[in-house]
């Protein structure tokens, strides 16, 4: 008969008359049956499941089982692209069916899906209708995501994953400028769900049939989790291993549901649980997982039926005595490098998005104050409270410090020890009585040599029940509330004026924008034709507080609008204001490339028009200095083409000295600026 046993800390055991064996400190263990007495006692913590912590991706995800209120990430199954810019994203949270869903997770934002999208959070993030995402409890059998198969063709109604709890993220294409805004952590958006995990058998019900599952109920009651793990997932036959020790089982559960007062007001259960496991870990592993959180004891016993204790000290039934003990060896001390003063704990909260953290450390200030120093260990406790974790820290440090504990080797009316987890033992010898008192069974097992056990035990602490919820309870970890950055106000613009292009083919539209209070910004701006339905977008860099635009078409209306972006937050755009770049009344440019040649009597005066679309013609202006201002026009009008080389023969003169000038004009007679002059010397 074998015996699995609540956490325990085995140190130096000194043998009476035989030498020492010596077995290592761990903090969080639990023993099962040793296959020698001082082989190790001891097992470390459980490996917490990456599911509880990260992404995965793969094709055949990992199975997760969750017992009570977990987050599950999820296991990536199909991440793909379709052709409307969109990214589809499906993934295996945990085994099904499961209670409920009680929170979904963007990365570590919480979010609200409704209609099958993800709904705007209050900075902006996950913008209405641009995130689609949607889950399902695990059912068997399921139902395919249908917002998957209508865009991904491969992704067909038999898709279903039956049993699993899946769900799917659908982000759709953004511009460059938004994206950081509805998209905070780039392109890598992870989902996660907090979920009231397994249904589990509680045999206090009635209704409640340990072979139809139909039956069951959601709980997080430490030893129903147990139970579920004993008989679902290790596959133990209820009928024969539990029905007939049955009581304790429900004595177990019973004493799990007890009501512990709280120094906040109110009362919480005694033992809940909150497990999440992948189902190729080492089952012994999860056994002493599930077992620790209720401090709980199980063995087999000599029936084959699975026995359980919770953590409560109750009155032993079973004593060992010096009749029955053929050796024993017995140490009265712990040392001083392994006597714990502080314990470390880690529990599940929900307040922290069912993160694992540090509550305050259970610690014994007088010991420490005596000592002078701190001898520490850390416990992840898989429990919702910070007031179960320190409980189960007391326990833990008590069996840890007891002062007496050994290993005594008995004939076969002993056996029976074995399956018991609290014994009365006396170690006598020569009339001498080294110890009496009730002890806890910490491991041991069957001595094929005796036909007796070997059983590993501690002294028990009589108070490791009483708990004082003024001065035991502690303090929490504290929480802070999540701070949304406020959304970027929309700026506004104060004036917007055309400036067409010399050449009038085009134009760009100075915007001055009101002031803003924002770190750094980057500006855009964009524009459209007045009554079209999309815009041209830019990043521009401001002169002061004004932005210049790229080129606009000349001759029409055009609507333009500004937005800026400040510490990855896009302000969204200003409403439009609407500008005409008619040029009716912008002059030509000027014309170019003025050269004079005199002769006798006359000079050629040579020119390039310019390019400028609303040419209509120019005009030749000549004077006898330097001065436009007084020059006279001696040609009319001469029509030439865009950007042609045009000369004029200018006759009659009188010898001397002539300034010449060309200008253009418009169909509306505005003059450019003259182009020039050029001089020439007439015979």
């Amino acid at each position: 008969m074998e015996a699995t046993m609540p956490q325990a800390i085995a140190a130096q055991l000194v043998a009476w008359g035989v030498s020492q064996a010596v077995a290592s400190i761990a903090a969080y263990a639990i023993t099962t049956a040793a296959t020698y007495f001082a082989s190790g006692l001891l097992r470390g913590s459980p490996p917490k499941p990456d599911a509880s912590e990260r992404e995965h991706k793969s094709p055949t995800p990992p199975r997760i089982h969750v017992l009570g209120a977990r987050r599950v990430f999820w296991s990536l199954m199909l991440y793909t692209n379709t052709s409307d810019s969109e990214t589809v994203d499906v993934g295996a949270f945990c085994e099904g069916p499961i209670n409920a869903v009680l929170q979904p997770y963007l990365n570590d934002d919480k979010v609200t899906i409704s209609g099958g999208f993800v709904q705007q959070l209050s900075d902006g993030s996950y913008d209405d209708n641009k995130v689609l995402a949607g889950y399902n409890l695990g059912a068997n059998p399921n139902t395919a995501h249908a917002a998957v198969v209508s865009r991904v063709p491969p992704w067909t109604n038999n898709h279903r994953g039956d049993g699993i709890v899946s769900g799917y993220l659908i982000k759709t294409g953004v511009k460059g400028e938004d994206f950081l805004d509805i998209y905070p952590q780039g392109d890598n958006v992870t989902m996660s769900l907090a979920v009231q995990g397994h249904f589990c058998h509680d045999p206090r019900d009635p209704g409640s049939d340990p072979y139809n599952p139909s039956t069951w109920t959601y709980t997080e009651n430490a030893v129903l989790h147990y139970l579920w793990f004993k008989t679902v997932f290790m596959g133990n036959d209820y009928a024969a291993k539990i029905a007939p020790v049955e009581q304790m089982w429900i004595d177990a559960a019973n004493d799990c549901d007890i009501a512990i007062p709280l120094a906040a007001g109110g009362t919480e259960p005694k033992y809940r649980a909150a497990i999440i496991f992948p189902a190729d870990a080492d089952p012994v592993q999860v056994d002493d997982m599930i077992r620790s959180t209720f401090d709980g004891w199980s063995a087999v016993d000599e029936n084959g039926c699975i026995r359980v204790h919770s953590g409560k000290l109750y009155e032993p039934t079973v004593s060992v005595g010096p009749d029955q003990i053929v050796d024993y060896e017995l140490q009265e001390f712990v040392e001083d490098e392994n006597r714990l003063n502080e314990i470390i704990t880690r529990y599940v909260s929900a307040a922290h998005d069912y993160n694992e953290v540090e509550c305050q450390p259970w610690r014994d200030d007088s010991d420490i104050a005596e000592r002078g120093k701190v001898v520490s260990t850390t416990v992840e406790h898989q429990v919702p409270s910070h007031t179960q974790a320190r409980r189960l820290d007391k326990r833990q440090m008590a069996r840890v410090n007891a002062p007496q504990r050994g290993r005594v080797r008995t004939v076969f009316s002993a056996r029976e020890a074995l399956a018991e987890r609290y014994i009365n033992l006396t170690i006598e010898e020569a009339g001498t009585v080294f110890f009496t008192g009730a002890v806890e069974v910490i491991g041991g097992e069957r001595d094929s040599e005796t036909g007796g056990a070997i059983i590993e035990w501690v002294a028990v602490d009589e108070n490791v029940d009483a708990w004082n919820p003024a001065t035991e309870d502690g303090q929490p970890a504290p929480t802070a509330a999540k701070y949304y950055l406020p959304p970027l106000t929309a700026p506004t613009i104060a004036t917007a004026v055309a400036q067409i292009d010399g050449s009038g083919t085009f134009a760009r539209i100075a915007v001055t924008f009101d002031p803003i209070s924002a770190a750094a910004p980057t500006w855009f701006v964009r524009w459209r034709i007045d009554g079209e339905a999309s815009y041209v977008e830019q990043e521009v860099t401001p002169s002061g507080s004004t932005l210049l635009t790229g080129a606009v078409p000349a001759d029409e209306m055009i609507d333009v609008g500004v937005a800026y972006n400040s510490g990855g937050r896009f302000s969204g755009w200003s409403a439009d204001t609407t500008i005409s770049t008619s040029t009716a009344n912008l002059a030509p440019a000027a014309p170019s490339e003025v050269t004079s040649t005199g002769a006798a009597g006359e000079a050629e005066v040579t020119w390039r028009n310019p390019s400028s679309a609303n040419l209509s013609y120019v005009k030749l202006f000549r004077n006898t200095a330097d001065d436009f201002g007084t020059a006279a026009d001696v040609s009319g009008e001469i029509v030439g083409g865009l950007g042609q080389v045009m000369s004029v023969v200018d006759g009659g003169l009188a010898p001397g000295t002539y300034w010449w000038w060309v200008v253009a004009y418009n169909a509306n007679e505005i003059a450019s600026a003259p182009g020039g002059p050029a001089t020439a010397t007439v015979a």
